[in-house]
C-alpha cells in the first residue's frame, strides 16, 4: 500500500514515518514532499497511490489546489498545527483532521480506518486522473418514485457531488440523484462535451457561458440561465479547462 507524505517538517515526517511502519512494515511510505508543487508533480505522473498524509501548509502554500488532481477514492489524513482550516479540508473527502503536536493514539485510528476504507473502495479511478476518455453515453438511467427515467445527456445542465451523494441537475429545474460517483460518471460521458472541472462538478460545454478570472490564478466558471452554483478551478486545474474550453 503505497502512502505519500506531504510535509515541510523533515522531523515531523519522520514520526509519521516511524509511526506508519510501526504499524505495518509493508507500507510503502513516500516523502516527503515539502512543497505544493512536488506534490502536485508527483500525482501527475503516479496514478497508484492508496492514502495520503498531509499538513495544511507547505512552504507557506495551502496545499488544498494539489488535492484537486486526486480521486476521491484516496483516503486523506491532515495531520497540522492550523486548526482553522478544518472546514475547508473536509470538502476534499478528509478522513481525520489531527493537530499537531500528533497523538499517537488518534493516528493510529486514522490509518485503521484509511486501510480499511481504501481495501473496500472500488479502484474505479486512481490518482491524478481525471477519466476524460468515455464512450460517449447519450442516455442515462436514473429511478424515481414511480420507477425509472431515462435522460438525455442533452439535458444536463450539470452533475454535482453533494455530501458524498451525485445528482444529475437538469435545465427544466429537476435533480436525480445517481448511484455512482463523480469519477464514474465522467468515465461514461463524451469527453468532448462533459469535463470534471473540479472535484464536485461535471459540465457540459454547452451550459459553460463564460469565464472570469479570480485571486490567486484560480478561474470562476459561469453557467447560462440564472442561479447557477459558485463553480472554482484551481489553479492547477485552469490551464487544462481553458484549453478543452477553446479546442472545443
Amino acid at each position: 500500500m503505497k502512502i505519500l507524505v506531504f510535509d515541510s517538517d523533515i522531523q515531523n515526517y519522520h514520526l509519521i514515518r516511524g509511526m506508519l511502519e510501526d504499524y505495518d512494515m509493508r507500507f510503502d511510505v513516500i516523502g516527503p514532499f515539502t512543497t505544493v508543487e512536488q506534490g502536485r508533480d508527483y500525482l501527475m505522473q503516479h496514478k497508484d497511490v492508496d492514502i495520503i498524509i498531509t499538513d495544511v501548509m507547505l512552504g507557506g502554500d495551502l496545499v488544498f489546489d494539489t488535492l484537486e488532481i486526486v480521486s476521491s477514492h484516496v483516503p486523506i489524513i491532515f495531520v497540522t498545527s492550523h486548526k482553522e482550516y478544518a472546514l475547508q479540508a473536509f470538502e476534499y473527502y478528509s478522513l481525520s483532521y489531527i493537530l499537531k503536536p500528533i497523538d499517537e493514539a488518534l493516528f493510529v485510528k486514522a490509518i485503521s480506518k484509511a486501510v480499511r476504507l481504501r481495501k473496500v473502495l472500488p479502484m474505479l479511478t486512481p490518482a491524478g486522473s481525471w477519466a476524460r476518455g468515455g464512450n460517449g453515453q447519450e442516455r442515462i438511467v436514473v429511478k424515481t418514485f414511480n420507477g425509472e427515467r431515462v435522460i438525455h445527456v442533452t439535458a444536463i445542465r450539470y452533475i454535482v457531488s453533494e455530501q458524498k451523494n451525485t445528482y444529475i441537475k437538469l435545465m427544466d429545474g429537476s435533480s436525480y440523484r445517481v448511484d455512482k460517483t463523480l469519477d464514474e460518471m465522467a468515465s461514461q460521458l463524451d469527453a468532448s462535451r462533459f469535463m470534471r472541472v473540479n472535484r464536485k462538478f461535471i459540465l457540459p460545454i454547452e451550459q459553460i457561458s463564460g469565464t472570469e478570472r479570480k485571486e490567486n490564478g484560480k478561474l470562476r466558471i459561469m453557467l447560462k440561465g440564472k442561479n447557477f452554483p459558485n463553480i472554482i478551478v484551481s489553479r492547477t486545474r485552469k490551464s487544462e479547462v481553458c484549453e478543452w474550453l477553446r479546442n472545443e
